[in-house]
């Protein structure tokens, strides 16, 4: 756009910048106005990490501007994998963000915010330059000139990193534009939340998220590509990091961040949970071996992690990716790669004609507020329609996996391998809401139905079994009399509950509190609400896993909560789900986690989340071909469960069943990459089947530090390196013998060192190490398996054989839709 000089301003005697404009520019008149005006807009802005403009000036037919000299360097010296340290990527984000609100705020959109227009000065000072290519955000069609900035005119001779900038041309440059610029259309503020997300990625990886030979493939990739998540690449950087800068870089601009300041009060947020070390991964060890993940089902979220096999930390939830990994489990085609998503044995062509999936709603608030209630009131129809018995529908985790992603509604249903999508939106003003519902015919996608609820608030439970009745109708399903009815309770406290819910979900400590705390004024409103009884107590459990209470206080807490929604309902199929896993992680009471789980499941059979917590119940028990049997059946009902999908690879594992469980694995990776477990459970697989080179890589590259580093200590030996497995154990076990008793005594029993081994595991019932529970089927121990301490010490903990066997746990597997129908395998105790 011009030259920049080093001069000196005569008349206050100080240094300034002073930028020449092309003579293109300045001899057509009409720009030369337009650009004037925005240079004043730009000039008025006035914040500390924008440039200043001090005057736009002409003499003698060259137009020129004054702006404050930045003295210092520009972003990209600075970048290159793997990135830059944290505190500089939030230091450099949150100025970023702030200075595009403040633009923003006054109608001023950048439209080439980029590593080359971003300065930090000597004293470390972010400062954005080059509001060059700038426009007004109210600037009207026949104010902005004929449209140029389409990709027909761009010059062929441009590539990546040039600017997309010819003669009287305003363009951008191609790595750093949004969809909506790179294709030609009209942009607005929301463009610079993209080229800001573009920024961020490279700040925390050293590499750009769009890349091609040249300019047209950049634009492609912008156009078509989902980059790389930032933690494949940043081991360290924090749960929540990836997930902002995915949601700046969503392709629809609706689905993006809406302000910059909505950007900088996240990442300010992140940094203080860093800062505090809130935002850790791990509560150190592997107390409880996974997360209770997000959904409306409760238990079996939690209990799904505790089939990987060492035990991983606590990673927090990762958003499944909008793609299919298995439309049923069982024998996979190729090993050694992800599985695609046709993959995968016992994928059927067509889907029930009774089936269907709820997708997200969209918030169609003015204020785009309202996320808690349209996910909400979704969950809700989900929950709705999947007591009907003749009805099969998608589980909450596979169908939320498609929100935000710009996936049409056939290949959605190809993917989730159901015949129809119920979609909608809210719209809530006040105590008025609106909800838009419709339901799809996939296969064509014409709309079977339609309708609009215009009520009040109070009316939202009636709204609710509206759509359900209204959809079952349509479907033609014969029902039992009724249709499902919604749990109700005060519409205010119901708004409360969805808060504190969704806040529930973000599995930090400060979001427990808060969620704790909304709960406890649900639960003021209306006493007899009980699932929000339920909710305190996953939230009880989730804050033991996340180190923010001890074992003892937050068990206590959740099998209280438990108790009193049973008091409330003694028909709430989750609430004895939770006490179900409280008997089987904490008391040890597999036969009680039994009754509990049977129970459970006689109320609600199509339950996902309870039929994988009853598999991990059939894992503990020892009975792996059932264990096996009742996860196909999970997975077939929740296909793009990335963990559900490691779960069942686990469970394979110990069937020795290794490279469908190397495949379904790394599906699962596909899934979501970095997920905390999957590498080091292929290189257990590897390991046993005597590829101690390739384990290695794997164990390598696995999230979870601690558990790399065990995995490291197993493939060291496996590979005749004792000393360096002797000096990883060295530095492992004075900082970690509590929380990781079990997985030490892991490494000694493969290193064949029995001695050791039983005395890590004695070690383990003193500290209480719920790793226990796997031993049964945990093949690292069966190179002492024969040795004569072994059976004495499962009669201790109550898991030999003649014990397990006496535990009566009958399961009957949920009524599959005839096309996914698989190979059955008996449910009952063996």
């Amino acid at each position: 756009m011009g030259a920049v000089y080093l001069a000196e301003d005569t008349k206050l005697h100080r240094k300034v910048a002073l930028k020449i404009l092309p003579p293109e520019l300045s001899s057509n008149q009409d720009r030369l106005v337009r650009f004037e005006r925005e240079a004043q807009a730009v000039a008025a802005l006035n914040h500390p990490h924008i440039v200043t403009i001090h005057s736009v000036e002409q003499d003698a037919g060259i137009h020129f501007i004054t702006m404050e000299l930045v003295e210092g360097a520009s972003l990209d010296a600075k970048l290159a994998p793997p990135g830059l340290p944290l505190s500089e990527v939030f230091e450099i984000g949150v100025s970023l963000a702030d200075a595009l609100a403040a633009a923003h705020d006054q109608g001023v959109i950048h439209r080439d915010l980029k590593p080359a227009n971003i300065m930090v000065t000597k004293d470390g000072r972010v400062k954005v330059l080059d509001f060059g290519l700038a426009k007004l955000a109210h600037a009207t069609a026949a104010e902005s000139g004929p449209r140029t900035d389409h990709l027909s005119a761009m010059p062929t001779s441009l590539v990546p990193g040039d600017s997309l900038t010819s003669a009287g041309l305003v363009m951008g440059t191609a790595p750093y534009m949004s969809p909506e610029q790179a294709s030609g259309d009209v942009v607005d503020a929301r463009t610079d939340i993209f080229s800001l997300g573009v920024v961020l990625y490279e700040l925390a990886t050293g590499r750009a998220p769009f890349r091609g030979k040249n300019r047209v493939e950049t634009i492609t990739s912008i156009l078509r590509d989902t980059p790389p998540p930032v933690s494949e690449t940043r081991r360290d950087a924090p749960r929540h990091l990836g997930r902002i800068i995915e949601h700046c870089l969503q392709k629809d601009r609706d689905a993006r961040f809406q302000t910059a300041r909505d950007v900088g009060n996240e990442l300010r947020v992140l940094r203080r949970e860093v800062e505090s070390g809130s935002a850790t991964t791990r509560r150190g060890g592997n107390r409880v071996l996974g997360l209770w993940l997000a959904g409306a089902a409760v238990v079996a979220a939690t209990v799904i992690v505790l089939l990987a096999r060492n035990r991983p930390p606590r990673a927090p939830g990762t958003s499944v990716a909008g793609v299919a990994a298995a439309t049923a489990a069982g024998t996979v085609l190729g090993t050694g790669a992800a599985a695609s998503p046709g993959s995968v044995a016992g994928a059927a062509a067509e889907a029930d004609p009774r089936s269907i999936a709820v997708l997200p709603f969209v918030d169609m608030s003015q204020a785009k507020d309202q996320e808690y209630f349209s996910d909400g009131v979704a969950e809700e129809l989900l929950n709705l329609l999947s007591k009907v018995p003749e009805l099969r529908v998608a589980a909450r985790t596979s169908s939320f996996s498609f929100k935000g992603k710009q996936i049409e509604i056939p290949e959605i249903a190809r993917q989730l391998h159901v015949a129809h999508v119920l979609e909608g939106s809210v719209r809530k003003s006040g105590d008025q809401v609106r909800i838009t519902a419709q339901l799809i015919h996939a296969a064509d996608g014409f709309h079977l139905w339609s309708q609009t609820y215009d009520r009040r608030l109070d009316d939202i439970f009636r709204i609710q079994d509206g759509i359900a009745a209204d959809v079952v109708k349509q479907l033609q399903v014969k029902l039992l009399g009724a249709a499902p009815q919604a749990r109700t309770t005060d519409p205010q406290a119901y708004a409360l509950y969805l808060q504190a819910r969704q806040l529930g979900q973000q599995f930090t400590a400060e979001a427990f509190t808060k969620s704790d705390a909304l709960y406890r004024q649900v639960l003021q409103i209306d006493p007899r609400y009980a699932p929000a009884w339920e909710r305190l107590g996953v939230n009880a459990v989730n804050e033991s896993v996340f180190g923010s209470a001890s074992n003892a206080d937050a068990f206590a807490r959740a099998r209280e909560a438990a108790d009193k929604a049973l008091a409330l309902d003694p028909d709430f199929a989750l609430a004895h789900g939770l006490l179900g896993w409280i008997a089987m992680t904490y008391d040890n009471d597999l036969a009680g986690a039994a009754k509990h789980y049977e129970h459970a499941l006689a109320l609600d059979p199509s339950d996902v989340t309870l039929l994988r917590a009853s598999g991990v119940l059939l894992r503990n028990l020892g009975r792996l071909d059932d264990a096996i049997a009742l996860m196909e059946a999970a997975v077939r009902r929740d296909p793009v469960n990335a963990t559900s999908l490691g779960n069942l690879a686990t469970c394979l594992v110990s069937a020795g069943r290794f490279d469908e469980a190397i495949a379904l694995h790394r599906t699962a990776l596909s899934l979501s990459p970095g997920r905390s477990g999957s590498h080091s459970g292929i290189g257990q697989a590897l390991l046993f089947q005597g590829d101690a080179a390739g384990a290695r890589t794997e164990m390598d590259r696995e999230s979870g530090e601690l558990l790399r580093v065990l995995g490291l200590a197993m493939a060291d030996h496996a590979l005749k390196r004792d000393a360096d497995s002797d000096a990883t154990l060295a530095t492992f076990i004075p900082k970690n013998e509590k929380d990781w008793a079990y997985n030490i005594a892991e490494v000694y029993a493969f290193r064949g060192d029995a001695d050791k081994a039983f005395a890590w595991l004695d070690k383990a019932i003193v500290y209480g190490d719920p790793g226990l529970s796997e031993i049964v089927t945990d093949r690292v121990f069966d190179g002492i398996r024969a040795d004569p301490r072994f059976l004495p010490f499962l009669r201790k903990i109550g898991k030999a054989p003649d014990q397990l066997s006496k535990i009566e746990f009958k399961v009957t597997p949920p009524r599959d839709a005839p096309a996914n129908r698989m190979p059955r395998r008996s449910l009952t105790r063996r």
